[in-house]
């Protein structure tokens, strides 16, 4: 049996009459779908990643009036900006903000990746080497990550210990996007891993892989037989800023610069997988079979991140014929899986909130002839969107130049473990220095870094108080990013534009991660079942809106640690 709150087995326990343990996940599956509304909420909580407010705004009014974006506009509350309050816009960072209300110093998720001492490699920073992935043919020998670094709870946590018997699923092609929406005791957190090429959990989130899951999606290769070809070949000329093998663009490894892009030529096919709307088509597949497993008058909870749109925006950039045709395809996607809620649960009988975990900059190659900001005469860009080339920043070749300048610094000694977005981490021998000689190591490293032009400031990570989230300057966002979990570090803040390149395909796509607005600020839409409140919410929210909205329309508080914010389905 899966394991439950113990904060909720105890108020249960002391209560006469409480209901018995939930039920396994393959007693989850024999529930028969529910075929008129019910009391009990069913709330829809998707992320689009590297969905920014600039992207919405000029481009949602382009979209077709019977999509997904469209219909959330007519029904609900559109929230033009969202803006995050620490500077590393993440992956992990967004959606733990967004589910838990809480910025880095406060939730404990400082990055995506860290560097492994014995390795020296990039690792997954929520890895948990007490943890093993679970596939559908049971555990396998490759660890996993959980929730043991988070301080604080999410949403699903509280949903959690207020109804036991409530249904939580979160889905994901990323462990990062899944875990988060999920909280520690879902009914399925699932992502997407190359390694399998199929979705799996981990044992710290499940004893067994969902029956149901490994029947809606027997094999993720199935979805690679066709070639991604144009939905509309007009309407992504007609809107793209760049040509169709815009200089920067990646081939994805031989998946193609240009349409169509056909799997079969890709040498790394799992790669392709995701960087297409083929990775949409799976979670969304995924997430129509989750909705039978809802227990009936019972709460649920289904989170989806949709991490297509962020592949596409880091291989080909966000103004390319491949970002507006995932978006077009998306927007129908969405549009199809509204309707599926409809016909499940009534129209009246299911809410939504959707946002993103971060916005990003164009391709750095995309001239500034295209990019209407930066041409003569125009106005100041509202979302703080760069001009001119910007700089590649390569983790490899920088931590070659910091181990040298460590060496000459220090002399012989093993002082710099690695670099990965954003961080220079140092290696244990460097915490044991003595102040002076720590010092002496932060000043050298900090000059090397700031010789490079696409790099703007450097911090030490030490964590600590900061301003309150009313604080927009750039000093308090990254002391917002900053945790006590990872002092043994340096925060290197990179130039309007510039960013440490993916090394998915080096030298090449683009990437996202400073406090600038263009990768600050996201848009939110929020459908209330049942409600007739619409709207368009003028002035820049909180972030924690996302997060206390959720609470709200889950009938549930938001979690304790979360910051102030708007609660927009109580408008």
């Amino acid at each position: 049996m899966r394991r439950a709150p113990l904060l909720a087995l105890a108020l249960c326990a002391a209560l006469p009459g409480c209901p018995a343990p939930r039920a396994t996940t393959k007693q989850a599956t024999e529930v028969p779908r529910a075929q008129q509304t019910e009391v009990a909420p069913v709330v829809v909580a998707l992320v689009v990643d590297q969905l920014a407010a600039w992207e919405a705004a000029e481009r949602f009014e382009q979209l077709p009036k019977n999509g997904g974006f469209a219909r959330l506009r007519r029904e609900g509350f559109y929230v033009p900006e969202m803006r995050y309050a620490h500077a590393v816009t993440e992956t992990a960072a967004g959606h733990a903000a967004l589910f838990t209300g809480t910025p880095p110093n406060r939730s404990g998720i400082y990055a995506n990746e860290r560097i492994e001492r014995f390795t020296r490699t990039a690792i997954p920073a929520l890895m948990d080497f007490e943890t093993k992935t679970l596939g559908a043919r049971g555990p396998t020998e490759q660890f996993s990550v959980s929730l043991k670094i988070l301080d604080v709870d999410t949403v699903a946590d509280v949903l959690r210990a207020r109804s036991p018997h409530a249904t939580i699923v979160s889905l994901s092609l990323k462990d990062r996007g899944s875990v988060f929406g999920a909280g520690r005791h879902p009914d399925a957190a699932l992502w997407y891993d190359r390694k399998d090429d199929a979705f799996v959990t981990s044992t710290a989130f499940a004893d067994a892989y969902p029956e149901w899951a490994a029947h809606a999606l027997e094999s993720v290769a199935g979805l690679r037989e066709k070639p991604w070809t144009l939905l509309d070949p007009v309407f992504a000329s007609s809107h793209a800023r760049q040509p169709d093998n815009q200089d920067g663009e990646s081939d994805v490894f031989g998946f193609g610069r240009t349409f169509p892009h056909d799997f079969a030529s890709a040498r790394k096919p799992t790669v392709a997988f995701r960087a297409s709307p083929r990775g949409d088509e799976a979670l969304f597949r995924l997430a129509a079979a989750s909705l039978a497993t809802r227990r009936k008058g019972e709460p649920m909870l289904l989170s989806l991140s949709l991490s297509s749109f962020d592949y596409v925006s880091h291989f080909w950039g966000p103004d390319s014929w491949e970002a507006w045709d995932e978006l077009l395809r998306l927007d129908a996607a969405l549009g199809e899986f509204f309707q599926l809620l409809d016909r499940t649960f009534g129209e009246a009988g299911w809410s939504a909130i959707l946002s993103s975990d971060h916005g990003g900059p164009p391709l750095p190659e995309l001239p500034d002839s295209a990019r209407p900001w930066c041409k003569p005469g125009a106005l100041p860009d509202h979302w703080e969107r760069p001009c001119g080339l910007p700089e590649r920043l390569f983790p490899g070749e920088v931590d070659k130049e910091l181990r040298a300048e460590a060496k000459r610094t220090l002399g012989d000694g093993d002082w710099v473990l690695g670099v990965t977005s954003p961080y220079v981490f140092y290696t244990d021998a460097v915490a044991k220095l003595p102040a002076d000689r720590r010092k002496a190591l932060d000043d050298a490293l900090t000059h090397s870094l700031l010789a490079h032009p696409g790099i703007d400031r450097v911090y030490p990570s030490r964590g600590g108080p900061c301003p309150p989230e009313s604080d927009e300057s750039v000093d308090a966002l990254v002391c917002r990013s900053l945790s006590s979990k990872n002092p043994n570090a340096l925060f290197v803040l990179a130039k309007k534009g510039s960013f440490f390149d993916t090394e998915y395909d080096i030298g090449k796509g683009q990437s996202h991660g400073g406090p600038y607005l263009f990768d600050r600020a996201v848009p939110m839409f929020v459908r209330p079942g049942g409600q007739a409140r619409t709207g368009v919410h003028a002035q820049p929210a909180s972030y924690a809106s996302y997060t206390r909205t959720l609470a709200s329309l889950l009938g549930v508080p938001a979690p304790s640690a979360a910051s102030p914010a708007e609660d927009f389905a109580r408008r």
